[in-house]
C-alpha cells in the first residue's frame, strides 16, 4: 500500500499542475488575443450609457422647459425698442411648449444677419432670450408663435419695430460676432460664448496659458482682460463689449 501511494501521489500532483497551467494559458490567450472584442463590449456599454444619459437630459429639459423662462411670464421686464431690417436674422421660439399664450422669445441670432449687424453698430440692443412684447406697436406679449410671425411677415415696411422685454438686473454682453447675451453677475464667460456661438480658442482651460484671453470694455469705460475659461461676469455693470 505504501508503495502504491508513493507511485500514485506524484502522478496526481503532476496532472493537477498540468491542468492548472493549461487553464492559465487558456485565459491568458483569451485576454491577449481578444482586445478588439473587449473594446467592442466597452464601446457598446458606453453607447448604452450615452444613450441613457441623452434620454435623461432630454427628459430633464422637457420637464424644465416650462420653468426656464419664468421671468418672461411674470411681466417684470426691462423694455427696449429696436428697428431691424428684413430679413431680421433671428429665430423665434415659444417660451412654453405646453402654453402657447406664454409668449415668444429670441432663441437664436444669426451672426451674419441684420440683427447682429445692427447690434455690432450699436443701433439696436438685442439679446438672446429677449421676449417679443410688440411688433410695430402691436401687442404680442402673450401671443402665439404663429401670431407673432404673421405680424412680422405681413409688415408692409422693410424695417420692423420690435419691443423687447429682458430679465431685470442683467448685464448685456456683446460678442465679436454681433450676438448679445443677457448675463447675470457670476455667469461664466465661456458659457456665454457658447450661447452666442462665438468661437474662442482654448488651451489649458484652467486660466494658466492665456490662449482664450479676451479684452473687454465696460459701460464705465474701463478696459480689462479676462480668460473666459475661468472668468465670470463681474457685478455692478450694465454692458460689456468683448473683443478678441
Amino acid at each position: 500500500m505504501k508503495a502504491f501511494v508513493m507511485v500514485v501521489l506524484p502522478i496526481i500532483s503532476f496532472l493537477f499542475t498540468f491542468i492548472c497551467r493549461v487553464k492559465a494559458n487558456y485565459h491568458a490567450s483569451f485576454v491577449h488575443t481578444s482586445p478588439s472584442l473587449s473594446r467592442e463590449i466597452r464601446s457598446k456599454r458606453k453607447r448604452v450609457v450615452d444613450i441613457d444619459k441623452s434620454r435623461k437630459m432630454a427628459a430633464d429639459k422637457d420637464e424644465s422647459s416650462a420653468s426656464t423662462f419664468e421671468w418672461a411670464k411674470e411681466g417684470n421686464l426691462t423694455k427696449r425698442t429696436v428697428q431691424l431690417t428684413k430679413p431680421l436674422g433671428i429665430v423665434l421660439e415659444e417660451i412654453d411648449a405646453f402654453d402657447s399664450t406664454a409668449g415668444v422669445i429670441i432663441l437664436e441670432i444669426d451672426p451674419k444677419g441684420n440683427a447682429a449687424a445692427a447690434f455690432r453698430r450699436g443701433d439696436a440692443d438685442i439679446c438672446l432670450y429677449d421676449k417679443i412684447l410688440a411688433v410695430n406697436n402691436r401687442d404680442v406679449e402673450f401671443s402665439t408663435f404663429e401670431n407673432v410671425m404673421d405680424q412680422i411677415i405681413t409688415s408692409e415696411e422693410n424695417d420692423v419695430s420690435l419691443t423687447l422685454g429682458r430679465a431685470p438686473d442683467t448685464i448685456t454682453v456683446r460678442w465679436p460676432n454681433g450676438v448679445g447675451v443677457a448675463a447675470k453677475p457670476g455667469d461664466h464667460f465661456c458659457d456665454l460664448a457658447g450661447l452666442a456661438k462665438c468661437k474662442i480658442p482654448y488651451g489649458c482651460t484652467n486660466g494658466g496659458c492665456g490662449t482664450c484671453e479676451q479684452s473687454i470694455v465696460t459701460d464705465k469705460g474701463d478696459q480689462r482682460y479676462v480668460r473666459p475659461c475661468v472668468s465670470r461676469v463681474p457685478k455692478g455693470l450694465k454692458f460689456i463689449d468683448v473683443n478678441p
